[in-house]
């Protein structure tokens, strides 16, 4: 991959990357729905009946494929502006294979733009769930991560070819769930005929036009719409869907001297133990006995599970005041409730408990994860949160309930403002420790 360009020193460049994509990094306030979104329940601005058909035509077919091997070219694309400068491209050749539950695991490799140098980066990287493995020639080491521990330059690397933005969790779930979506006519690619449509997800995620094929209804460019008109695209081309892929594809082929990584070197959620299943009882294991919900009554006790399967009695907390802290990983602005509960905990020290009780999770390991990235593994993450929140009447998130030594709710609060709970919430557990 041979490009003309100039390079922007590396403050600069990592300074215009955060412009291009400030859209993304802004946090509203946590919503008050409790389920995460979905494409029924976006509100529609502008969906264009036409544009949602093609959308959902490619999902079916996506979804119905076995396997998809194509060629990936990427770059930025700017006449004018801060990003006119340089190109922060990738080449790269992709196979992909959906597992029976319905992930892909796709092995990625090529080259792209280092950012800040002259120099590109060589990655093969493998993703498969919430695994990945690559290989780092330049400190000779094969690296296997899970999840949110993933990171690096040569990780980073290959998502500049955009694979993400296709084989995601939930296929055009998020294109289906937008508030725009509009049909902007056809146009032929490489002698391919695609569907064009615009896809606006709101302030937080940058615009796309996807390029959907006629044919096969996958992808052969997506263009994302960055800061001053200027553009990233992606390049699809050498397309074959239900082609037949070796099973060495998908397996790291480096030199035997290359030493073996595993990121993180510390416990960390991953799944729930195989076979098992989280679970939230109460008296008679039977939540629906309520015992109160409200302030000044006995708070339902229950024993829930965290995703490695500890298990967690709001009754062995006796003596101490009790701290539920409903949240959600999926929420815009979780970052503000992940504050405030290791702001909590700090504060209470041995002098009462915190539970983050994680609501409706998709993916449980995201929760505990979001803490095991700060390192606070000292905070219990309850990753079946919702259960216990159906005892007290959760309607909303976040929401905290703060029960006595005695179990007794001195403190509900469905209201949650950041910082301003959290000092209320302080203020009744230094009167409760007095």
């Amino acid at each position: 991959m041979t490009r003309g360009r100039t390079v922007a020193p590396l403050a600069l460049t990592l300074a215009l990357l955060a412009g291009t994509t400030a859209a993304q990094d802004r946090q509203p306030q946590l919503s008050d729905e409790m389920p995460p979104p979905t494409e029924e329940q976006t509100p529609a601005v502008n969906r264009d009946e036409r544009a949602v058909e093609i959308l959902i035509a490619s999902r079916e077919a996506l979804l119905e494929s076995k396997t998809v091997l194509f060629s990936v070219q990427s770059e930025i694309n700017a006449k004018s502006g801060p990003l006119a400068a340089f190109k922060l491209g990738a080449d790269g050749n992709v196979w992909a294979r959906q597992e029976d539950n319905g992930s892909w695991t796709r092995t990625m490799i090529g080259q792209a733009d280092d950012i800040g140098t002259s120099e590109q980066i060589s990655f093969t990287v493998i993703k498969s769930g919430n695994n990945a493995s690559w290989i780092d020639h330049e400190n000779q080491e094969v690296v296997h991560a899970i999840g949110r521990f993933a990171k690096g330059r040569v990780f980073g690397s290959a998502d500049l070819l955009g694979v993400d933005y296709i084989f995601a969790a939930k296929p055009f779930a998020a294109e289906l769930g937008a508030t725009t979506i509009e049909y902007i006519g056809t146009e032929t690619l490489d002698g391919t005929v695609c569907d064009v449509v615009r896809v606006d997800y709101g302030e937080r995620t940058l615009a796309k036009r996807w390029y959907l094929a006629s044919s096969d209804g996958f992808p052969r460019r997506i263009v994302e719409e960055l800061m001053e008109g200027a553009e990233r695209v992606y390049d699809f081309s050498q397309v074959e869907v239900d082609a037949e892929i070796p099973e060495s594809r998908f397996e790291i082929d480096a030199p035997n001297t290359y030493v073996v990584k595993n990121l993180p070197e510390r416990r960390v959620a991953v799944n729930a133990p195989d076979g098992s299943e989280p679970i939230v009882s109460g008296p008679d294991d039977n939540l629906g006995k309520i015992y109160g919900s409200e302030v000044g009554e006995t708070g339902t006790p229950f024993t829930a599970q965290d995703v490695f399967g500890a298990e967690y009695n709001t009754e062995d907390y006796a003596g101490k005041p009790l701290v539920l802290y409903f949240w959600a990983s999926w929420l815009p602005g979780s970052n503000d409730a992940v504050k405030d509960i290791v702001k909590i905990n700090d504060h209470l020290g041995d002098e009462g408990q915190i539970l983050a009780m994680a609501i409706r999770e998709c993916q449980p390991e995201n929760a505990s994860n979001i803490l095991l990235d700060m390192g606070r593994d000292d905070i219990p993450v309850i990753t079946n949160g919702g259960r216990a929140g159906g005892a007290y009447n959760i309607a909303r998130v976040p929401a905290v309930v703060v029960l006595d030594g005695e179990g007794k709710i001195v403190y509900r609060n469905d209201e949650y403002k950041p910082g301003e709970t959290t000092d209320a919430i302080i203020e009744i557990l230094d009167k409760l420790n007095d």
